[in-house]
């Protein structure tokens, strides 16, 4: 059982944290401030229930640990030992206005991406049915991403010939599993060691072309000097092309209106033209949810333009997700019930959990607006909802996003692990007592995880990681408002 902590413990508690929070703060230039709120719906109703609820709000957690030079978050550490068989989620992306379809797709890209560092979670058989790429795909990304860890190591230690083989094979690996491959972080901090390593070892010609083709398909991601040494960044440096980037891409599709990628980053929905590239090699990546994607390499001369053209087709498993996704933008989310966009994509994916991204525009120029729903599919209730602006620009996006989604959704699953741990020692006792069967009544929700200490611990771990820049709504509502702005509802502390 969980006990119920004090308004003035908690009050205390928030006070403490901020203050290690600010003292963090100070030491650690690179903090990024982010205004991000979430909020846990114990109370809401099944599908299909007409009971308003009330909504209690609390911070979407930045991840336990700092971010690497690529910034991507650092891996988490698992808080638990996981007590139940993993639960099958995923997250999903829409755009609520034209436009931002691009930014959705990174958005929802970001989020899965996040997926891999949730503990006892399965994401992956879903992922193939909505990305629809090969099964083949998913033991090469592993491995891809293994051989990097230790490549990083190797270079670290100066071990630069085995640096070299392993991070030369994980490149290969990457670009072999492209389908599947929707954020390029992992791709660019590979060749970016990898070019590294070779310029230690005096193989000048090699490590420029390995920085030319960051500077190519990869522009936003720069070594850092805290880990490179100057020699290094001037040889990046150097390999920088010389023109301007105003080469040009056309993408077209069969049918249209899917998303195109190039050189693994969304640009918008076909037909498109994909402007400011350097001349050199590119990677088009065209995908349709539940279809099988389309990968070509292209070569672009400075000032030209080529095109290309792909034809996607559904397959039979996923047949109807488009036409869901589509109408997701318009769905109800107070809950979901069969029948219901929201639902529907769940059920085509097989998950146990799905969460929804809606990305809106934002008055603040270079932001967007994000929120984060979670879904638990039998019973149709919303478990958390979660708001905050994030920056559009690449390589500030994807660590925003990977704050949101880690955080609440983690303290979704946790929040319905502890109600269903509860109901499976209740049942094992009456078993154990021999009493007479009962009526199988619905599992208790569980307490909310905003009473449990270990959210609270979570939480504090949060704002020294975080620092400053970081606010707390606490409203109440049966759909929710804007997170930070209702000011008779919400109260919003700024530390």
């Amino acid at each position: 059982m969980h006990a119920t902590l004090p308004s003035h413990t908690r009050t205390i508690f928030w006070v403490v944290a901020a203050l290690i929070g600010l003292a963090a703060s100070q030491s650690t230039a690179s903090a990024q401030p982010r205004r991000v709120a979430a909020e846990e719906d114990e109370s809401a109703p099944p599908a299909g229930s007409s009971d308003e609820s009330e909504e209690t709000s609390a911070p979407a957690q930045a991840p336990a640990g700092d971010e690497d030079e690529g910034g991507r978050a650092a891996p988490r550490t698992a808080r638990a030992e996981p007590a139940t068989e993993p639960v099958r989620v995923y997250v999903i992306a829409v755009p609520m206005e034209e436009g931002l379809e691009a930014v959705a797709q990174r958005s929802g890209a970001a989020a899965r991406a996040s997926l891999r560092e949730i503990p006892n979670v399965e994401w992956q058989a879903a992922d193939r049915l909505f990305l629809g790429y090969d099964e083949s795909a998913v033991p090469t990304l592993a491995r891809a991403r293994e051989r990097l860890q230790a490549g990083r190591e190797a270079y670290l230690n100066l071990e630069l010939g085995q640096a070299i083989e392993l991070l030369t094979a994980s490149v290969a690996d990457f670009d072999a599993a492209a389908a599947a491959l929707e954020d390029p972080n992992d791709l660019g901090q590979a060749l970016l060691f990898l070019g590294a390593s070779l310029a230690f070892e005096g193989r000048t010609r090699d490590a420029t072309r390995i920085f030319t083709r960051l500077h190519v398909q990869m522009p936003h991601v720069q070594p850092d000097p805290n880990l490179f040494n100057p020699d290094v960044i001037s040889r990046f440096e150097a390999a920088r092309p010389r023109g301007a980037a105003s080469s040009s891409i056309v993408v077209e599709s069969d049918p249209p209106g899917a998303i195109a990628y190039v050189d693994f980053l969304a640009r918008g929905v076909t037909p498109i033209t994909v402007q400011g590239l350097h001349a050199g090699d590119h990677i088009v990546r065209v995908t349709r949810a539940g279809a099988i994607p389309s990968v070509q390499p292209l070569t672009v001369a400075a000032r030209r333009s080529v095109s290309t053209s792909a034809m996607l087709v559904d397959e039979e498993a996923t047949a109807g997700l488009v036409d869901a996704l589509n109408q997701v933008r318009e769905a109800d989310v107070a809950s979901i019930s069969p029948g219901t966009p929201i639902h529907d994509v769940a059920s085509l994916l097989g998950v146990e959990r799905i969460g929804v991204i809606r990305a809106s525009a934002s008055e603040t120029e270079g932001q967007v607006e994000l929120e984060l729903l979670v879904f638990d599919v039998a019973s149709g209730r919303r478990l958390v909802r979660g708001a905050g602006s994030a920056p559009v620009a690449v390589g500030e996006l994807e660590p925003a996003v990977d704050r949101l989604v880690s955080g609440a959704l983690e303290a979704a699953i946790h929040a319905r692990a502890t109600a269903e741990d509860e109901a499976a020692r209740r049942r094992r006792e009456q078993q154990e007592a021999e009493l007479p069967p009962v009526l199988e009544q619905p599992p208790p929700q569980g307490p909310s995880v905003f009473e449990d200490p270990i959210f609270w611990v979570v939480v504090g771990g949060v704002l020294v990681a975080a620092g400053v820049g970081v606010g707390i709504g606490v409203g109440v509502a049966s759909q929710g408002p804007p997170l930070g702005t209702n000011t008779s509802g919400t109260v919003v502390l700024e530390f």
